[in-house]
C-alpha cells in the first residue's frame, strides 16, 4: 500500500500537525510488525491503549503517527508528523475503504456463522495452484481490525482478494461491508452463533445479509445451503446475480460424498477426490467453492478437484494430528456454535474405532444457549466429556456423558481411558474456552502412555 498525505487527510477527514511525509508505505498498529516508513495508527480498546506505544514507533522508522485528540496531546514531546483524526479505529477503516477503491482486482467476501476459514483456505488453495496471486485473510482477522488490515495488505499486482468479514454486535457489517464492497459476496450458513449480542436467530440473519448492500452492479452473491430460507424476501441489489446452493439447477456445483471420497457435478461436467476426513461440511465447503471459483471463469471442476486432493484443514478447524498412543486427534478447537459442533459431531460418528468427544461450552448464544447445548446430539460415541458451565444442559440430558471440573480433570480421564491407534479424539469448543489446552496435553503425553 502507498498513500499520499493528501489521501489520508481526505479519507479521514483528518489534520496534520508538522510537515507530512510526502509518501506512506503502509499502516501498522502494532509495533511489532511495523516496517520503515509506515504511518503508525494508535487503537484504543478496553485492554489496550496504542496511544502508548507512539515513542516506539519512532524508534522503529515510523514515518507519521495517527491517532485521536488526546493521542495528538501525548505526542507532543515526539518529533513526528501527526494526523489527528476523530477515532482511531473509524480512521484505520476509511483509509482502508479508500485503498480499495483504486483496486481493480476482484474481491470475494465471505460472511458467515461457520465455514468462512474453510471456504476461504479452499478458495485460497486453489487459486495458488492455478498460479494466481491471493490476497487472503490470515488467521483470524476478519473483525473491524482485521478485515482493514487485510484490505491494506492487498498489492496492485495481486489477482484476487479473499477477504472474511465476520461480526458479533450489529452495526459491524454494514462498516466492514462498506469497507470490502465486494464483486462476489457469500454467505456460507447462518445459526444461532453470536445471538446474544445480535438478538435472535432472524437478526444474525438480517445483519450477515447487509454484506449484499455493497455488492458491485456486475457483481453476484453465493448464498449456502439453507440461507436463503432464512433471509426471507431480503434481496440483491438488481441487476448482481444470485446463485443459491439450494437450487437445482447448472448454475452451482451439486455434491455428494462416500466415506472421504468427494463428487462434485455441475451439468455434464465432474470430479472427484479424496478428503482427509469423511467430512460431509467439508464436501459442501468445495461445491461452494467450485461454485464461485466456476463463475469467475477461474477454475474448472477438473481443476479444482485436482487441487482440493492436496487441500489441509487449517489448525483449530477439524486438523488431524496425532495424541497420546498413537490415537488421532480431531483439532476443532478454535470455535463452536451449534451448527459446526453438529457437523464435528457427524464426522467423529462417520469414523472407526474409538469415538470420544470433548466438548467446551458453545459462547455468545443468547437467551436459547441451555436449550441449544441440551440439544446435541452425541449419540452413536464411545465416550463424552463435557467441560464448562454451559455445557452442564447437555451433561444433564445424558447420563453416560461425563461433566469434567476443568481441563486437567479432563486430560486425567483421558490417561485412563488409555487412547490408542484406531481411537479417535474430538477436541472443540468456543474460543474462551481455551480448548487447545486439551490438544496440548494430549500431544505432550502421546508418549508417556
Amino acid at each position: 500500500m502507498r498513500m499520499s498525505e493528501m489521501e489520508l487527510k481526505s479519507c479521514t477527514a483528518g489534520q496534520w500537525h508538522g510537515a507530512p511525509p510526502s509518501m506512506i508505505g503502509g499502516i501498522s498498529s502494532d509495533t511489532r510488525s511495523l516496517c520503515k516508513g509506515d504511518a503508525f495508527i494508535a487503537l484504543c480498546g478496553p485492554s489496550f491503549d496504542g496511544r502508548a506505544f507512539a515513542a516506539e514507533a519512532a524508534k522503529r522508522g515510523a514515518a507519521a503517527l495517527i491517532g485521536d485528540k488526546a493521542g495528538i496531546d501525548m505526542w507532543k514531546g515526539i518529533s513526528l508528523p501527526q494526523l489527528e483524526v476523530r477515532d482511531g479505529l473509524q480512521a484505520l477503516g476509511d483509509i482502508a475503504a479508500h485503498w480499495r477503491s483504486k483496486l481493480a482486482l476482484p474481491l470475494v467476501a465471505i460472511t458467515g456463522s461457520y465455514g468462512k476459514t474453510t471456504l476461504r483456505s479452499m478458495l485460497e488453495h486453489v487459486l495458488r495452484a492455478k498460479g494466481m496471486r491471493v490476497a487472503a485473510t490470515r488467521s483470524n482477522d476478519n473483525n473491524l481490525i482485521g478485515v482493514p488490515q487485510t484490505l491494506l495488505r492487498i498489492q496492485p499486482d495481486d489477482d484476487v482478494a479473499v477477504v472474511e468479514c465476520g461480526i458479533s454486535e450489529p452495526g459491524e457489517m454494514r462498516r466492514l461491508a462498506g469497507m470490502v464492497k465486494p464483486d462476489v459476496a457469500v454467505i456460507t450458513g447462518i445459526s444461532a452463533a453470536h445471538a446474544e449480542g445480535l438478538g435472535s436467530l432472524a437478526g444474525v440473519a438480517a445483519e450477515k445479509a447487509l454484506l449484499l448492500d455493497t455488492l458491485a452492479a456486475d457483481g453476484f452473491a453465493v448464498l449456502g445451503s439453507g440461507v436463503s430460507a432464512l433471509l426471507g424476501d431480503r434481496s440483491i441489489p438488481a441487476p448482481a446475480m444470485l446463485l443459491d446452493m439450494d437450487a437445482a439447477n447448472d448454475a452451482v456445483v451439486q455434491w455428494d460424498m462416500d466415506d472421504c471420497r468427494v463428487s462434485l457435478q455441475r451439468g455434464a461436467e465432474s470430479t472427484t477426490f479424496e478428503l482427509a476426513l469423511p467430512a460431509r461440511h467439508w464436501a459442501q465447503d468445495a461445491a461452494l467453492a467450485a461454485t464461485i471459483l466456476g463463475r469467475l471463469g477461474f477454475a474448472s471442476l477438473q481443476e479444482v478437484g485436482a487441487a482440493m486432493a492436496s487441500w489441509q484443514a487449517e489448525g483449530g478447524r477439524m486438523r488431524s494430528l496425532t495424541g497420546m498412543g498413537a490415537c488421532r486427534l480431531l483439532d476443532d478447537s478454535y470455535n463452536a456454535n451449534p451448527a459446526s459442533m453438529a457437523a464435528a459431531l457427524d464426522t467423529l460418528r462417520h469414523l472407526p474405532g474409538r469415538r470420544i468427544a470433548v466438548l467446551g461450552d458453545m459462547a455468545e448464544l443468547g437467551r436459547d444457549s441451555a436449550a441449544l447445548h441440551a440439544g446435541l446430539n452425541i449419540s452413536g460415541l464411545d465416550a463424552v466429556l463435557l467441560v464448562g458451565e454451559k455445557m452442564r444442559a447437555l451433561a444433564a440430558q445424558h447420563a453416560g456423558a461425563q461433566h469434567m471440573a476443568d481441563v486437567e480433570h479432563v486430560l486425567a480421564a483421558l490417561v485412563e481411558m488409555n487412547p490408542g491407534k484406531g481411537d479417535t479424539l474430538l477436541i472443540k469448543g468456543s474460543r474462551c474456552m481455551h480448548m487447545e489446552r486439551v490438544v496440548a496435553g494430549l500431544q505432550e503425553g502421546r508418549d508417556a502412555v
